[in-house]
């Protein structure tokens, strides 16, 4: 159970969906790095309007330019693969949940991720980019004014003047110290139990049941779970009909820049190969030549148009032609 008093160095997230039973794989090829099995949650981090998915100590921030795929599995359950960093592909599987449970998880990844489903119609679209998070891998050093530099150079001279005059004062410490002596009489006669005081809360228990027992509740009771929801009624999911989980800040951001570093490098792909990225520069180049190709296409069909409309016109002289010639002949035989 994820702990539900906020610290400083977490965030709050709005489960908005909850799968029970979830399966996690990352693999390359026939090669498999990591197997986790338990309950899945889909997480809204307002603070980064980014959607996350959770699975244990598995966070996966989705993004619109990362390619996503999903196709039915047996006992109706639902496979989805997302891509990794170094070639690697997660395969989730989430074992058989409500349908309008799946319907909503599969909105969130129309509305957040580059997303298809196999065996239909659903390919993958060119979404914009997401919401900027203003989360940077190397964030920017603000750059001081002049003046700013005066008043440190300033501060640092004046606190050389002070430390220097402080050592030609008189010392007015007293050797002898004031702390209060205690006899050893007076400490094996004294009752501490009488003055020692509990720190501990007898509530404490009984607030952690108490707050347990909403959690739940509150993920039993989401309406998301049990009806269809329209993407934007999804993000206005609040902590008044859903359970909100706390997540270790810097694990959340290292997760995410993880992700952007997938989006920025290129060359990640899916399993099935159907769905794959080179690059910015591989795909700009890939797309010239697609240009090149159909408009030498367009040039070699005009060509074969003209040559097929030349013979045209030429097979009525042709036609004449062999008419006279043999018109001729027969003068020139009778």
């Amino acid at each position: 159970m994820e702990p539900f008093q906020k610290e400083h160095d977490k965030v709050k997230g709005i489960e908005v969906l909850f799968f029970q039973e979830a399966e996690l794989e990352k693999s390359k090829g026939n090669n498999k790095s990591f197997a986790s099995s338990g309950p899945l949650s889909v997480l809204y981090f307002r603070d980064y309007n980014r959607f996350v998915l959770h699975l244990n100590d598995w966070r996966y921030p989705l993004m619109r330019r990362l390619p996503c795929s999903s196709e039915k599995g047996q006992g109706g359950s639902r496979c989805y693969e997302f891509p990794a960093l170094n070639g690697f592909c997660y395969k989730l599987k989430i074992n058989s949940s409500g349908n309008s449970a799946l319907s909503n998880f599969d909105n969130i990844l129309s509305n957040f991720s580059n997303y298809s489903v196999k065996g239909t119609d659903l390919l993958p679209s060119k979404l914009e980019v997401s919401p900027d998070d203003k989360l940077y891998r190397h964030q920017k050093e603000k750059e001081s004014a002049p003046t700013d530099k005066i008043l440190g150079v300033l501060k640092q001279g004046i606190d050389k003047v002070m430390h220097a005059t402080e050592s030609f004062k008189p010392s007015t410490k007293k050797l002898v110290s004031r702390k209060k002596k205690y006899d050893l009489k007076d400490i094996k006669n004294k009752n501490f139990r009488k003055e020692a005081k509990s720190t501990f809360n007898k509530n404490y228990f009984s607030n952690g049941q108490k707050q347990s027992k909403e959690f739940l509740e509150k993920r039993k009771n989401n309406p998301n779970l049990s009806q269809n929801k329209e993407f934007k009624d999804l993000l206005k999911t609040t902590e008044s009909n859903a359970p909100a989980l706390y997540l270790w800040k810097v694990e959340l951001e290292e997760a995410i820049l993880n992700n952007k570093d997938l989006i920025n490098q290129g060359g990640y792909k899916l399993s099935d190969d159907q769905i794959q990225k080179t690059g910015f520069m591989q795909n700009l180049k890939q797309g010239i030549s697609d240009i090149k190709s159909s408009v030498t296409g367009m040039l070699h069909h005009g060509q074969q148009q003209t040559q097929e409309a030349r013979g045209r016109d030429m097979k009525p002289s042709n036609l004449e032609s062999q008419s006279k010639t043999q018109i001729e002949s027969e003068h020139y035989s009778g």
